[in-house]
């Protein structure tokens, strides 16, 4: 099961989509937040963490908060920047409780 759940989150575009056409995909985050709360459940009952899948979870938020941070400054954010910014909340919010 945990490595179904690592597969998924690896193979998740919404990071990539953010990253490459700053777009924000729904259906991709809607997946990737599900995925992070099923491997919340798993971790719990297991002390070991892949080192690849640690790495990943280390990332995600640090890639969507980058993306949100690039439009600081501008007077009149695009919607995409308040999007950006929920993400990165939940999304680390989601890792933190995925590694304690």
């Amino acid at each position: 099961m945990l490595e179904e759940i690592k597969e998924k989150i690896i193979k998740n575009s919404f990071v990539d989509e953010i990253r490459t056409n700053m777009a924000f995909n729904e259906d991709a985050y809607i997946g990737l937040i599900s995925s992070l709360g099923k491997l919340s459940n798993e971790l719990k009952n297991n002390d070991f963490i892949d080192k690849e899948l640690a790495l990943y979870l280390y990332t995600i938020p640090q890639m969507i908060r980058n993306a949100y941070v690039s439009f600081d400054g501008k007077e009149n954010k695009p919607e995409i920047a308040f999007r950006l910014e929920d993400a990165w909340i939940e999304l680390d919010a989601l890792v933190i409780d995925c590694l304690s």
